[in-house]
């Protein structure tokens, strides 16, 4: 007896049919026909005896017409025993689109409760679990930290580490929930900065960085792909009214308050593509930038942001997907806050099919050295913020 579901924190899936003993198909739930429209992650729980089992996946039917799932792929699934502790790859599959939708073949040992993903998934609660257990084990050198609770009442949790009165530094990611990649690297920053590390060490003496993992609890713990809970997409925080005095989700109301309370001196923020159909080079990650750069009135913070671009595209994997950064729209974050208070960003995304956990701590923590090493430099000789 074989059975499927979605039914756990980051499932992923609807409208299950059973085609036969070994086959199932069903529906990705996607929050935007183009861009975010839909992820899996699901469960095969086997009774009886091993089987591989064919899953077949196929586009939202609520849109009523194709969508943009398919161009993710071919890309890495990951799979992985519930209550194990990591992921893999899906053997020998890196499944193609063909004709609405895809075919997985898993096989699924005798007894065994099988996770399946797009994504290296990285579930709210073990994030939480880590960032706590961090605090308690490195008292000293960190402290948890809290933006506030989202909509439905999970707190935002995140790990402060450095000196008071250093320049500050706001590290997230977990706008986009499906975006697990850009999770494991931001929680990676806050496992770095309270280290024992050299590097680390030095760094808390100079900075004040604050690292959130997932700044869209509800979305990550729905299995959601761009939306919080009410279904709004964190990213484009200001709608269609780039001039609103606030962001019109809560969660990014909670940010937009710290950042103008705190006027941290770098923004930096994680986002994932997954697959590598449309892109370039291996890894397959890329950068966002404002166009404008005119939006920093003071010459030093513009200074400083332009110095940020030129890292992001001479020193990380970034330009290997599109070999050029994309553009932020004015409803963005990060074009709102260059534009209302100079803070300059670095917006990277990672790939959620070449990097898992480990993978996306080195790639965020790369990127993450890179724009610091920028922005004490600037400070330093007096061309940047202070």
């Amino acid at each position: 007896m074989i059975s499927l579901t979605t039914d756990f924190e980051c499932g992923h899936g609807k409208n299950i049919e059973k085609l036969g003993e070994d086959r199932f198909r069903l529906e990705v739930d996607g929050d935007k026909q183009q861009g975010y429209s839909g992820g899996y992650c699901f469960d095969l729980i086997n009774e009886g005896p091993a089987a591989e089992v064919t899953v077949e996946l196929r586009e939202d039917s609520k849109w009523g017409g194709p969508t943009g799932f398919g161009v993710a792929f071919p890309t890495t699934t990951w799979i992985k025993p519930v209550g194990f502790h990591r992921f893999r790859p899906l053997r020998g599959q890196y499944p193609e689109w063909v004709e609405g939708g895809l075919t997985l073949r898993v096989p699924v040992e005798q007894g065994q409760r099988l996770r399946v993903s797009m994504t290296y998934v990285a579930p709210y609660s073990e994030i939480s679990e880590n960032l706590r257990e961090f605090a308690a084990q490195r008292t000293g050198r960190c402290e948890l930290f809290s933006v506030g609770k989202s909509v439905q009442g999970r707190e935002i949790l995140g790990l402060r580490a450095g000196t008071p009165g250093r320049p500050k530094v706001f590290c997230v990611a977990g706008q986009h929930p499906h975006e697990h990649a850009g999770v494991w690297g931001v929680l990676g920053i806050a496992d770095f900065m309270s280290s024992l590390l050299p590097e680390a060490e030095r760094l808390r003496d100079r900075l004040d960085v604050v690292a959130v993992p997932i700044v869209n609890p509800d979305g990550n713990v729905a299995g959601r792909s761009a939306f919080n809970a009410e279904r709004l997409d964190m990213y484009l925080a200001f709608g269609e009214t780039p001039d609103a005095e606030e962001p019109e989700a809560h969660e990014s109301r909670l940010l937009w308050r710290w950042i103008g309370e705190e006027r941290p001196a770098l923004w930096l923020n994680f986002h994932c593509y997954t697959g590598w159909q449309l892109n370039s080079e291996y890894p397959f990650e890329g950068w966002y930038e404002v166009e404008d750069h005119g939006l920093f009135r003071d010459p030093g913070q513009r200074r400083l942001y332009e110095a940020l671009c030129d890292t992001l595209r001479l020193e990380t994997d970034a330009p290997s997907t599109h070999e050029r950064a994309s553009i932020h729209r004015p409803t963005t974050l990060c074009y709102q806050m260059a534009r209302r208070y100079g803070i300059p960003h670095a917006f990277y995304e990672l790939n959620n099919g070449t990097s898992g956990k480990h993978a996306a701590t080195l790639r965020a923590l790369n990127v993450f050295r890179r724009v610091v090493n920028t922005l004490l430099h600037h400070t330093d000789t007096g061309r940047g913020v202070k």
